[in-house]
């Protein structure tokens, strides 16, 4: 059965899973052939492999079978340049190993020859050697015992570097056969052909563990909230992913593709309690949800001739809509490998007008929050995730965002603003002297200050609240404000939205009262 060259073409990846193109070319006789797609991995989803074609020839799929197989080293070429790295490595050491023993047995002669002192001494008094001899001789022993000292030095940090890349290279050989163990599955295509051609086989199928996350860059300037929308792509599944066309889905095919139905909801008296009965019960087989993204291909191969295929040149991720999901194509190629960490691809780039205001609350803290309030105008939906916002080029921190379609509103914090400052005083609390049919009444009165040390004028959102009351006998009256507040909500809570010229300075007062019977201790008021 002969083995089909075949390489990745494109990946869609899922929020938990990938769906992997592959194809492969094969010129082709009339009859029956059997054409393998080995070395595909483990991770692969059985249910999920599907087969197509195309090409001249005139073919028909009879089926796709899948069979695994077992090798008795790690079939993956990464793995096998690991393996031929580290005996490179082994090989050197050895040879630096041998070396640092030379370099040791020349330097115990040397300290054998300087250990002749008594001999050198005894030429000296016999007048068979100068005292310049006798210098030169010490010179020489000195300079050779640096000289060796050194390249015993060098040979002993190239030893330390090389056990230091050694390590490296067999714990990312351990991770690598981790993830790629030494089973692969092999599809086999069985294809009947009539007419002699050249044939196109596509293999698809399901892999885990697969996922992307958005990540996004928020950069204000000015009057202009710049987003770049990146897409974090990790995958585990034992093959790398190199130059694949990569497509980013919203779609979650591990979602049961049921309409859930509401069963009657009974009510009844407490039924007695039955005699305790002890049974094993078996386990029920978790059915394999259907991936939504997957269709039955046509068994019968298109005979027309694949016309030449170009990559369109876009500054973004081409946005399509499949029912209730989306899909993100990615204009380049992309290169992410298995188990190397996640990889970041970018979706696209666009700018929106934001309307920028600012929010406090200092019943809680004195302090004024600059947001923004920006309304999605891109075809892009913005999926929860992590933002770091940047103004001009000062970096803001991160904070998350919300989902957001398109057309739909989104709010971001932009940190404290000391330009705008605010404070909320007690100013008044009264308790009424006259008891009217036993109950008491307490005033209070609020002063808020919130002053524009900007050259613009700023708009605030001032929000406070009232007590809200748990008990019928506790009354919560709001008796006056100025000015009226712009909301007033159902569980008491205020909002004034204020127009502040630059340096001017704006009070809201507010003044209610709550009302009990004397008799009761009512807890929460200050």
């Amino acid at each position: 059965m002969p083995d089909l060259a075949s390489a990745i073409d494109a990946v869609t990846v899922f929020p938990d899973r990938a769906r992997v193109t592959r194809r492969g070319r094969a010129t082709l006789e009339p009859g029956l052939h059997l054409l393998a797609i080995s070395s595909l991995p483990m991770s692969l989803l059985a249910d999920s492999v599907r087969a197509a074609g195309r090409g001249t020839a005139r073919a028909r799929l009879l089926g796709v079978g899948l069979a695994v197989q077992h090798f008795a080293d790690t079939p993956a070429h990464s793995a096998r340049e690991l393996e031929e790295k580290i005996q490179a490595v082994l090989d050197a050491d050895a040879g630096l190993a041998a070396e640092a023993e030379g370099l040791a047995k020349a330097q115990r002669a040397l300290d054998g020859l300087a250990g002749q002192s008594e001999v050198f001494a005894r030429g000296l008094a016999l007048r068979n050697r100068s005292t310049a001899d006798q210098g030169a001789v010490f010179d020489f022993l000195a300079e050779r015992g640096r000289a060796l000292q050194g390249e015993i030095l060098a040979a002993g940090r190239k030893r330390r570097e090389l056990a230091k890349e050694r390590d490296r290279l067999d714990r990312e050989l351990a991770q690598l056969r981790a993830a790629r163990p030494r089973q692969r599955y092999t599809a086999t295509v069985e294809v009947e052909v009539s007419t002699a051609g050249e044939l196109e086989i596509e293999l698809t199928y399901a892999v885990q563990p697969a996922r992307w996350q958005p990540l996004y860059d928020l950069r204000l300037a000015g009057a202009e909230l710049a987003v770049t929308y990146l897409a974090e792509v990790t995958h585990s599944s034992g093959e790398d992913w190199a130059g694949v066309a990569l497509t980013l889905s919203t779609a979650r095919p591990a979602l049961a593709l049921v309409i859930p139905e509401l069963d009657p909801w009974y009510v009844g008296p407490r039924p007695a309690a039955p005699k305790a009965v002890y049974r094993s019960a078996a386990p029920a087989a978790a059915p394999m949800a259907a991936m939504a993204a997957m269709e039955q291909p046509s068994f019968e191969l298109d005979t027309t001739s694949e016309e030449e295929e170009t990559l369109l040149e876009l500054p973004s991720a081409a946005v399509s809509e499949s029912g209730a999901a989306l899909t993100y194509q990615i204009p380049s190629r992309a290169d992410v490998p298995s188990g190397g960490g996640p990889r970041k691809v970018t979706v696209s780039t666009f700018k929106l007008r934001p309307e920028l205001d600012a929010v406090t609350a200092p019943r809680l803290e004195p302090v004024c929050y600059r947001r923004a309030k920006v309304r999605n105008e891109s075809p892009y939906t913005l999926l929860p995730g992590q933002a770091q916002l940047f103004e001009n080029e000062d970096y803001l921190g991160a904070t998350p965002l919300e989902l957001a379609a398109p057309g739909q509103e989104f709010e971001l914090a932009l940190g404290a603003d000391e330009r705008l400052r605010v404070e909320r005083k007690l100013i008044g609390r009264d308790v009424d002297k006259t008891l009217l049919a036993d109950r008491r009444r307490i005033r209070y009165k609020y002063r808020i200050e919130v002053e524009n040390l900007r050259d613009a004028a700023q708009v605030v959102f001032v929000r406070d609240q009232l007590p809200v009351s748990r008990h019928e006998q506790v009354k919560v009256k709001l008796d006056a404000a100025t000015p009226q507040p712009t909301k007033h909500s159902d569980l008491n809570q205020l909002e004034w939205k204020l127009t502040l010229a630059p340096a001017a300075k704006v009070a809201v007062q507010l003044e209610f009262s709550v009302e009990f019977p004397r008799a009761m201790d009512v807890v929460g008021l200050v």
